[in-house]
C-alpha cells in the first residue's frame, strides 16, 4: 500500500522584526492493514468436524457393548449345562457341551468375542472420556479393522457348526441341551451381524486415516 505525504506549512511570526518563516513538515499517514479476503474462522467446522467424530466413537461403542451382551449370554446358555452325567445316563450320550466338539468349539468362540469385546469397549470409553488412551489411535485403528474380521468369521463359523448339530440330534436324552445349543447359535449369529456394523466403523475410521 502506497503512503501519500502531504505537505504541511507551519508559519512563526517574530516579534522584533516581523518575519514570517514557512517550513515544509512531511506528514506520514498510518497505514491501515488491508484486510485479507480469505481470512475466516474456522471454529464452527472444527466443532462440527469434532462432534461428528465423538458420534463415530459413540455408535462404535455402543454395537461392542451389544456384542459382549451377546457373546456373554451365547457362552452362558452352554454353561449351564455343565454337570456330570448320573450312573442311569452314563451309558447315553452325555448332556454336557464339553462332550462334543461342535458345541465346545462354539463355547471357546464366545467367550473368545466376549474377552474381545470387553477389552475394545473398556478402550472405548477411555477415548470418550480423555482419561487416558492404552494404546496409540493410528495402531488401534488396524488392530481393530483386523481383529474384527476374525471375530466375526469365528462367530459364524461357531454358529454354522452349531446348526449344524442341532439338526442331527432329535434325542430325548439331549432335549434341554438342544434348546440351549439353539439359543446360543442364535446368539453368536446376533453378535455377528452386530460387529460386522463395528467392522464398517472401524474400516471407515482407517479410511479417513489414509484420505487425510
Amino acid at each position: 500500500m502506497k503512503e501519500h505525504k502531504d505537505p504541511v506549512v507551519v508559519i512563526t511570526y517574530g516579534s522584533s522584526d516581523s518575519s514570517v518563516t514557512a517550513s515544509p513538515i512531511s506528514h506520514q499517514t498510518p497505514s491501515v492493514p488491508t484486510p485479507f479476503s480469505f481470512a475466516y474462522s474456522v471454529t464452527p467446522s472444527a466443532s462440527r468436524f469434532s462432534s461428528r467424530r465423538a458420534s463415530v466413537h459413540v455408535s462404535g461403542l455402543v454395537l461392542r457393548f451389544i456384542t459382549l451382551v451377546l457373546c456373554f449370554v451365547s457362552a452362558l446358555s452352554l454353561a449351564v449345562n455343565v454337570h456330570r452325567p448320573s450312573l442311569r445316563h452314563r451309558t447315553q450320550s452325555s448332556s454336557s457341551f464339553a462332550s462334543h466338539p461342535e458345541l465346545l468349539y462354539c463355547f471357546g468362540v464366545a467367550v473368545t468375542g466376549f474377552v474381545y469385546t470387553s477389552l475394545q469397549t473398556f478402550k472405548g470409553i477411555c477415548d470418550i472420556t480423555h482419561r487416558g488412551v492404552l494404546i496409540s489411535e493410528p495402531l488401534s485403528d488396524y488392530i481393530s479393522f483386523i481383529l474384527d474380521q476374525v471375530i466375526c468369521y469365528l462367530l459364524v463359523s461357531s454358529s454354522s457348526v452349531a446348526i449344524a448339530w442341532i439338526q442331527h440330534r432329535n434325542e430325548d436324552a439331549m432335549k434341554n441341551i438342544r434348546k440351549n445349543s439353539i439359543v446360543s447359535a442364535s446368539m453368536s449369529f446376533s453378535a455377528f451381524l452386530v460387529l460386522t456394523l463395528s467392522t464398517l466403523f472401524s474400516g471407515y475410521k482407517l479410511c479417513k486415516r489414509f484420505m487425510w
